[in-house]
């Protein structure tokens, strides 16, 4: 009867434990109070006589309490103020201030999250450019891989100038070219690292590309930073002989010249030369269209070309040697390598003043965004290693909206989805294969986890195992991914978080 009595009086809440079992195990629990929720680690310590003794140490935050604690036992424990009170002597508070509350879960934390940097002109005139950074994940990536809401495609790119005065091209790929009549000034320029001087016939090209109302959008050197910058510039293309007869009866009579377009049922466009005809894609087409390759082969200036009609079937293109059939400017001047450049005729989606029709801006608007997007992986194909990436092109796209892709705090210039983040390493070039680690959480910044062991082992003990932060703060079998320094660097950074600075007293 005592028994059952005793059982009733605990289930009545009459009788409580004031602690689990071993809560106060060295390096295992964090221990919250009941009633002020102080948070608290159990560390041993050495006394003025040489004693191992157990110090209740409140501790800041839940980062530098993982750091301290095994990661094989680490819990959260609820106990009683008064057992707190009672039984161990405090230490001091220790901690590494302004490290993480909230860190993000072992199965998210080396999984691709969504990077995008978004500029928008400033408030005024000749105000600086405003950006903000967004890791996303989850549903929040929505708002920027979506099409209808303003995500690039083909059909369109962004027209920017960056701090030089350079105007740029970018791609619904975020590839950014220049734009330099010229191929083999652009050529030499590329190689030699001149600087370009804008010309007329710069203007022109860009004029041909954009329209005569489109401005291009002053971007930051950050923004810049990251987007696939192209060795290869955008030329105004040459066809050999423009403007010469050619005797081809299989060519329509009115496309009989050297330079001339046609265009055959399905869409699909071609250049007649001197020895056959060779498909081009729109983008090309529309300069041979426009620029002096019109003037030579209409006999008046300013005077567009226009296609001529030819039923399908009825063309046949060159050949290359493996009878496909020879693009036109398919592969990038004087190389082997596949042009780079867009395929079709793109429209600015960033032109703010008159609107674009993508889903994320279809009225004029005066501080519209562009947003270079990075998806947190990369692809392999053929020639990437030629254009400097043998690891692989990182996976891009653009968007533009009339506001960030996600609401940001007032002040802030970073948001992060909340419970989410990222375990990488930095890398400052394509070609590396290993960085720096660093971890974002919701905070929106990023914070150095040492490599090296920095759990102050004693000289002569075993060799020390690497990664030990890494491995404390729940990370262990985590495989960091690579990050461009240029997306890394774009958030502040945070205190380091290693073993020793999580032990360091913090005063009161």
């Amino acid at each position: 009867m005592g028994v059952v009595m005793l059982v009733g009086f605990g289930a009545c809440g009459i009788l409580k434990p004031v602690a689990p079992a071993g809560w106060d195990t060295v390096g295992a629990n964090v221990l919250v109070g009941d009633e002020s929720t102080t948070r608290y680690v159990v560390l041993e310590s050495t006394d003025a006589n040489g004693k191992k003794q157990k110090l209740l140490h409140p501790i800041l935050n839940l980062a530098s309490a993982k750091l301290l604690l095994d990661p094989k036992k680490f819990q959260v424990v609820k106990v009683k103020e008064s057992e707190l009170d009672g039984k161990l002597s405090h230490g001091a508070a220790i901690g590494i201030p302004y490290a993480p509350d909230r860190l993000p879960s072992p199965s998210d934390v080396d999984k691709p999250k969504t990077w995008a940097v978004c500029d928008r002109p400033g408030s005024g005139e000749n105000s600086k450019t405003q950006q903000a950074v967004f890791v996303l994940a989850g549903k929040d990536r929505d708002a920027i891989d979506n099409p209808k809401k303003g995500k690039l495609d083909l059909h369109q790119a962004l027209y920017v100038e960056d701090p030089d005065g350079v105007k740029w091209l970018v791609d619904q790929s975020g590839f950014a070219f220049q734009m330099i009549a010229d191929e083999q000034q652009a050529a030499m320029e590329a190689k030699s690292g001149i600087k370009h001087t804008d010309s007329e016939a710069d203007r022109a090209l860009r004029r041909i590309i954009f329209g005569t109302q489109a401005e291009p959008q002053k971007v930051s050197a950050e923004f810049m930073n990251t987007l696939i910058k192209s060795p290869y510039a955008i030329s105004m293309p040459k066809v050999p002989g423009a403007g010469q007869p050619v005797s081809n009866p299989a060519i329509p009579a009115e496309a009989r010249k050297v330079g001339a377009i046609l265009r055959v049922g399905d869409g699909a466009k071609y250049v007649v030369l001197k020895d056959g005809v060779e498909q081009v894609s729109n983008f090309v087409a529309n300069l041979l269209e426009q620029g002096p390759n019109a003037e030579a082969v209409t006999g008046s200036a300013g005077k567009a070309l226009t296609p001529v009609s030819a039923a399908t079937g009825s063309v046949s293109p060159k050949l290359d040697a493996t009878n496909h059939p020879v693009t036109f400017y398919g592969k990038v001047w004087n190389t082997d390598l596949d042009n780079p450049w867009p395929k079709e005729m793109v429209s600015a989606a960033n032109d703010f003043a008159h609107g674009s029709q993508t889903g994320g801006l279809s009225t004029p608007t005066k501080d519209g965004v562009s947003c270079s997007v990075y998806k947190g992986t990369t692809t392999k194909y053929p020639g990437v290693d030629k254009l400097g990436f043998p690891n692989g092109i990182p996976d891009m796209t653009t968007w533009v909206g009339k506001e960030y892709p996600a609401k940001i705090a007032p002040g802030s210039t970073a948001y992060v989805t909340p419970g989410s983040g990222l375990l990488y390493q930095q890398v400052a070039t394509p070609t590396a294969t290993s960085g720096s680690l660093f971890l974002v959480t919701d905070t929106g910044l990023r914070y150095s986890v040492p490599r090296n062991n920095d759990s102050a082992n004693k000289a002569g003990s075993d060799k020390q195992e690497v990664d030990q932060a890494q491995v404390h703060l729940g990370y262990g079998d985590a495989h960091p991914p690579l990050l461009p320094e240029a997306w890394s660097k774009l958030l502040s950074a945070g205190p380091s978080l290693d073993v020793n600075s999580a032990k360091q007293p913090q005063a009161s």
